[in-house]
């Protein structure tokens, strides 16, 4: 009989912890700026669907926090998902109305969506803000020439150029410079 209660104790022991119900609470360590970087990394190595996931991820943590909105602009960009892009910098930009990148983003991706009328005041604003950055000299000429308005196409392909750009961006501005 002992053996027996003995017996019926172990099984009461193991049926317990086996109907217990466990509760796992899954806690995301990361903050808003280590998913971004997570994100730039999983772009960097064209895993755009992972960094996609970690943009949105970052900007849902933090609100106020444009970059995260702009790195997933920047993703549709480079799939020439211009519509979706568009939209992204524009919630940048509502997060920082003064971010010169999102609107030099913004107008870039306007110009090539075929609404370059639309561009042009964000293109000058870039410039505005960030006159001594080459990317949005070369912005604003590219929405010149899409304007069918070279000469200022040139001058500020001209004037990118006086600020010492990166090979690769130079190769681009100067191609403007011949632009009829």
């Amino acid at each position: 009989m002992c053996r027996w209660l003995g017996a019926l104790a172990g099984i009461s022991l193991l049926l317990c912890g086996c109907t217990l119900p466990r509760i796992i609470v899954l806690n995301d360590p990361l903050d808003a700026r280590q998913h971004n970087d997570l994100g730039v990394a999983y772009e960097q190595r064209g895993q755009f669907d992972l960094a996609d996931r970690e943009y949105r991820r970052a900007a849902e943590l933090d609100e106020s926090w444009s970059r995260p909105l702009l790195n997933l602009g920047n993703v549709a960009a480079r799939q020439a998902d211009w519509r979706t892009a568009i939209s992204y910098y524009r919630q940048a930009l509502n997060r920082r109305a003064d971010d010169a990148e999102a609107m030099n983003n913004l107008a870039w991706a306007l110009a090539q969506d075929g609404r370059a009328a639309e561009a042009l005041p964000w293109a000058q604003q870039a410039v505005a803000f960030a006159e001594h950055d080459p990317h949005c000299w070369d912005t604003l000429a590219e929405v010149y020439l899409a304007l069918k308005r070279p000469a200022d196409a040139r001058a500020a392909a001209a004037h990118g150029l006086s600020l010492n750009p990166p090979l690769q961006l130079r190769t681009a501005l100067e191609s403007k410079l011949t632009a009829n």
